[in-house]
């Protein structure tokens, strides 16, 4: 089974709002019986194993994963590979009808990977398009197609990693997330993301003047996704070439399109 990566509209840790927006970056499953050999070193993968072992009686499998997402990007690797695991255990092992983003979610948040279990990564992973969630209350509140036909340029940049995330920190800034949120729900999704994307790298240290600069580059929107280090510059089909230019200056890039709601990886 696959399942989609994703860039932020909103980051749902500083107020429990999140939003995010599925991109074409794919992370694909496969799972074949392993007996009780343990193969699987993920602390995700070996979390949601375990689960359904223990609340279906399912033998052990093993995993084998395949993706496009750069791990500990800010790109939704971990939503993508939670998402596309439990799915292909559905399947695989025909059980009712199960809630797949919403238990991707609470298993990333006791696996460890995922501050508040990421609804909104999970949703946008699994349905395609954009998804609005409250991730405090584990709640989908909107899900909607996404019929932008934007490209999306991705830089990963050099020497630049994660920080430790102060999450009292942020969430002493909330009302600024809040209100990107309140404007992404009416439609506003580019600006919001701007907002969003730029207090996030102001608020976690990352350079600004990269996406401030895609911005005067002709960029519509630009900011960090989740945590980053990932930044995004959303332009014009036809009018990426300078921003992808700029972006080359300072590490891998990479360009991908947003992904319509109910559309299969």
């Amino acid at each position: 089974m696959s399942a989609w990566g994703g860039i932020s509209i909103v980051n749902a840790i500083p107020s429990g709002l999140g939003s995010a927006a599925a991109i074409d970056m794919k992370t694909r499953i496969r799972i074949r019986s392993c007996g009780d050999a343990t193969t699987n070193t993920s602390r995700l993968v070996e979390t949601i194993i375990n689960y359904f072992t223990a609340r279906y009686g399912l033998p052990k499998v093993c995993v084998e994963i395949e993706s496009d997402v750069p791990m500990g990007s800010g790109l939704k690797s971990s939503s993508s590979v939670a998402v596309a695991l439990i799915d292909a255990l559905r399947r695989h092992f025909s059980l009712e009808e199960l809630d797949v983003p919403r238990l991707a979610a609470e298993l990333s948040r006791i696996a460890g990977v995922s501050i508040t279990g990421a609804l909104d990564d999970a949703a946008a992973a699994y349905y395609g398009g954009i998804v609005f969630t409250d991730n405090t209350n584990m709640k989908i509140l909107r899900v909607v197609d996404n019929k932008s036909e934007l490209a999306t340029a991705i830089l990963l940049p050099r020497n630049v990693r994660r920080p430790q995330i102060d999450v009292e920190r942020l969430r002493r800034f909330s009302h600024i997330f809040v209100e990107a949120y309140n404007i992404a729900m009416q439609g506003e999704i580019l600006k919001a993301m701007t907002i969003n994307g730029l207090a996030i790298a102001r608020l976690l240290n990352y350079p600004e003047d990269i996406p401030r600069k895609a911005l005067e580059l002709g960029a519509l929107a630009a900011g960090v996704s989740g945590n980053g280090p990932a930044i995004f510059a959303v332009c014009r089909l036809g009018d990426e070439g300078p921003v992808l230019d700029f972006f080359g200056r300072y590490g891998e890039v990479y360009m991908h399109r947003f992904v319509r709601l109910g559309e299969k990886p």
